[in-house]
């Protein structure tokens, strides 16, 4: 038989060309199959009424390294690695892994000096007599294992794997599981006593051995000639020629006129019904139709390599259990996009790294060809692809839009943590599960009676707490949206999806922020129907206001420690931060930071050097107070006393960002929004001195 040279190599450069995805592995949920030396067939047991065993002992697989179209593959058989469970509960005993063409089942399975053992029972039917003969008489020694990998391991070249038992460059199967164990007819490694079907092998050398039995001498004709047969052969490959009456003189002359070129025919239509068999099995993909029609070999690979676009590496190790092709795609094409409009990336694989010079187009390209089954994108102009991307931006499992909303999500969670807010540093943070409003009972801030002695022998009294009304508290939704248009797209504009993410990020962040202070600022109306800083909350500093200063912030902290509870009792509230506008913070630090008093002819110790407050600088309150007073506050420790809360949904920070539907525009459009409320939780843990005028 001929054996087609440099076929792996051929794929590889073709796969190379199509992307990083073509040098890995096909997914976890594929069913991969190979065949092991040394199977050592045994027979074990005793059988039928004739005392016949009818049960063997074999083994199904090993370590030994295997070469596949994406590398050097290798099975772990260390403890926990091989999930047997299958096998042991359903497992099957196959002809040639025909699904349809069952010997029997598998009786034992177990992993003994790291290799997969078991032992088989074949039924007594005909079928399973027929091979079960050829196994004990030696003519079949071939066995076979159909697996899924659940866990790969990639080692790079020159290292060693995590246990540093194997050296790469290879992919070790950390966790994978048998399906189903095979008799196989003709194994394509002579070399070994087993050695490996061709139906699936790429030889290290890069020659593919190729076999194809059922098929008669009959059918390759038809075939050769674009005919269609029935598959009338044993199945299993051990199809008969049909008995042919005895030819005439005049027909042997004419057979043999042509029959050389009819066997160079027959054997041209054989190897390419061998080779598009083979990668049928290998890829798992239906090429029925492909052998029919007499497509070449050349079109079938192309097929193949078109339908594999729909398939992604082996997840990593450390890859999320179930991520699909698709997943690590996106993944990989998010971090691209992330890297080149220089936001950081920090876990960025190498494939991400590679592309990230790609433009929007070649990526929406690559998305149709390996997702989408569209070939001759390059071809294609820039409106055309735009359009046809538009048409899947609502479609839940399309590549694209996935991609567009990873690198919005990301970029906008990155600049949220890092915009220059303040409100944070002082508020408390809260969650409400809807946006009805909320009014708290809660035991805070007193409201149960001091502990009193117990004599010997005494009781313990029961006390009744006293509950004290809290404030309201509700959200309220805050949005906008934004687009990246047609002429964008085409323009590889890629600000769109990062620059202007982003700075709607960080203006909502400042939103908060402005909401927070606008209500301290504003002195709104609490939920006892006073003002938040008012004199009977004793929390609003004596006189007119006036910029802070030593005398100013030792009042402000006299009056939060002297506040009491409704029930009269000292609360010991703990001051913890001086909210100042810019222009303040320098003096502040002066204040706090001086052994002496700042300005006396004495030398005077300060009582304020090194006291534990913390300044908040905003330039928010200059903005709410333009030309007039700006006000200055002091915060409590919120373990002490709370003050201003921030509700969030369910707890929900970040803005949400949705794909918007606008019928009239020509774009991919997007909706951010989020929902939050600025509460009073308790006017007693904050105070406010009026200020002054800043110069």
């Amino acid at each position: 038989m001929r054996k087609t040279k440099n076929k792996t190599t051929r794929v590889r450069e073709q796969c190379n060309m199509q992307g990083e995805m073509w040098t890995r592995a096909t997914a976890p949920e594929r069913e991969l199959r190979r065949e092991f030396g040394n199977a050592q067939i045994t027979a074990v047991g005793s059988g039928n009424e004739d005392g016949e065993s009818r049960e063997v002992e074999l083994s199904f697989s090993s370590e030994e390294p295997y070469e596949r179209w994406f590398g050097t593959e290798i099975l772990d058989h260390s403890e926990g690695c091989v999930n047997l469970k299958r096998l042991r509960e359903i497992g099957c005993v196959l002809f040639n892994h025909d699904r349809d063409y069952v010997l029997g089942k598998v009786t034992e399975a177990w992993v003994e000096n790291r290799r997969g053992k078991a032992k088989i029972r074949f039924d007594e039917d005909a079928e399973a007599e027929k091979i079960y003969r050829k196994v004990m008489s030696g003519t079949l020694k071939g066995v076979s294992v159909g697996y899924t990998v659940g866990n790969w391991e990639k080692v790079k070249p020159g290292e060693k794997s995590t246990d540093g038992r194997f050296e790469g460059e290879c992919y070790i199967a950390t966790r994978w599981m048998p399906t189903e164990i095979s008799i196989v007819s003709v194994p394509a490694d002579e070399s070994v006593g087993v050695g490996r079907s061709a139906e699936n092998t790429m030889t290290k050398g890069g020659d593919k051995v190729a076999n194809r039995t059922g098929e008669t001498e009959e059918q390759m004709r038809n075939n050769a000639a674009g005919g269609e047969t029935p598959d009338n052969t044993t199945r299993g490959g051990m199809g008969e020629e049909s008995a042919q009456a005895p030819a005439s003189a005049e027909e042997r002359s004419a057979g043999e006129e042509n029959g050389e070129a009819e066997r160079a025919a027959v054997q041209r239509e054989r190897q390419r019904i061998e080779e598009i068999n083979s990668m049928a099995r290998e890829f798992e993909i239906d090429l029925s139709s492909m052998i029919r029609d007499g497509s070449s070999l050349e079109k079938v690979r192309e097929h193949v390599l078109n339908e594999l676009r729909n398939q992604a590496a082996p997840a990593t190790q450390g890859a999320r259990s179930g991520e699909t092709g698709q997943d690590r795609y996106v993944k990989d094409m998010t971090d691209a996009l992330l890297l080149k409009s220089g936001v950081p990336a920090d876990e960025a694989s190498d494939a991400a790294r590679r592309r990230a010079g790609m433009s929007l187009r070649a990526i929406g390209e690559e998305c149709l060809e390996r997702f989408e089954g569209v070939s001759g994108t390059r071809e294609m102009s820039g409106d055309v692809i735009f359009q046809m991307l538009a048409r899947q931006f609502f479609s839940p499992t399309s590549a694209f839009p996935a991609i567009l909303d990873t690198t919005i999500k990301k970029t906008i969670v990155q600049r949220y943590e890092s915009a220059n807010t303040t409100f944070q540093m002082w508020t408390t943070k809260g969650t409400l599960s809807d946006f009805k409003e909320s009014r708290d009972h809660e035991y805070e801030l007193g409201g149960l009676s001091a502990f009193e002695p117990v004599p010997e022998n005494g009781e313990l009294k029961e006390d009744v707490p006293k509950t004290q009304l809290l404030p309201t508290r509700k959200l309220d939704t805050y949005g906008k949206s934004f687009s990246m248009t047609r002429r964008a797209f085409i323009n590889d504009d890629i600000g769109f999806l990062t620059n202007v993410p982003s700075a709607y990020a960080q203006r909502y962040k400042e939103t908060i922020d402005d909401v927070v202070y606008s209500k301290i600022f504003n002195n709104e109306v609490t939920f006892d129907g006073v003002q938040l800083f008012h004199a009977d909350h004793k929390n609003l500093a004596d006189g007119t206001g006036e910029k802070p200063s030593q005398a100013a912030i030792q009042k402000m902290i006299t009056k939060m420690q002297l506040q009491k509870d409704g029930f009269g009792r000292a609360v010991r509230v703990r001051p913890k931060y001086i909210v100042v506008p810019v222009g303040w913070g320098f003096e502040l630090r002066v204040i706090f930071h001086s052994a002496q008093v700042v300005g006396s002819d004495f030398n005077d110790v300060n009582p304020l050097n090194e006291y534990p407050i913390e300044i908040v600088e905003t330039p928010v309150l200059n903005m709410l107070a333009d030309a007039n007073k700006v006000p200055w506050f002091m915060v409590a420790d919120p373990n002490s006393a709370k003050s201003i809360q921030v509700d969030y949904l369910n707890g929900q920070e970040q803005p949400i960002v949705e794909r918007d539907q606008v019928a009239t525009k020509l774009g991919f459009y997007w909706k951010i929004y989020g929902d939050f409320g600025v509460n009073v939780r308790d006017f007693r843990g904050i105070a406010r001195n009026n200020g002054e005028v800043i110069q």
